[in-house]
């Protein structure tokens, strides 16, 4: 069954060891969101686009939740802030984006934990979750997810989940400023 969510979708996922809830940002999250991202500026860089100081800035994720409400609202994509379920704690994001309907049915996945999180099945659990929804609520075919060959963590959550390598894209995303290939996974409805 396919129905439209809104700003208030609250997903939930269970590792082997943990549960989280994944939900959409909201104002009250900026105080911990900039602590969590802050502390994990050195881990996650190898992996994400480069932001400046103003990525953190009070205006900034203002700008940004009015932008995720509209693409919530317009079915465009389905950003989430990542939280430990036994204190509410924030603890990464899990984003639905590029979402693609009519012969594609798709979209692309894209995940992280901060380094305290990670290895504890947080973000396992959190994939879990998104790829559930984007199956079962949003009715999609196909979650495809784009990973550097060396972000041995990331491929083992995927592999774990059941995603299936399908190739490499050359120069596929800029990350901390350079073209970097990344390999592609996918998991299909069917799988």
């Amino acid at each position: 069954m396919v129905r439209k969510p809104n700003v208030n979708t609250v997903l939930s996922g269970i590792g082997v060891s943990c549960s989280v809830f994944l939900r959409h940002p909201r104002w009250a999250d900026f105080d911990d969101w900039v602590v969590l991202r802050q502390e994990n500026r050195n881990f996650l860089t190898p992996w994400e686009p480069e932001w400046n100081a103003k990525h953190l800035s009070r205006l900034s994720y203002r700008n940004r939740i009015a932008r995720f409400k509209k693409m919530v609202g317009n079915g465009e994509a389905y950003p989430f802030h990542i939280f430990r379920a036994s204190d509410d704690r924030i603890i990464g994001a899990c984003n639905i984006t590029h979402i693609e309907r009519g012969v594609a049915q798709s979209a692309k996945l894209g995940y992280w934990v901060g380094e305290h999180y990670g290895r504890q099945g947080f973000a396992r659990a959190s994939v879990t979750a998104a790829c559930k929804f984007c199956f079962e609520t949003l009715g999609l075919h196909r979650v495809e997810a784009a990973v550097q060959s060396d972000n041995l963590a990331s491929i083992k959550v995927l592999e774990n989940v059941g995603f299936t390598r399908e190739g490499t894209a050359r120069d596929y995303l800029k990350i901390n400023g350079k073209w970097q290939d990344h390999d592609i996974y996918a998991k299909l409805s069917k799988d």
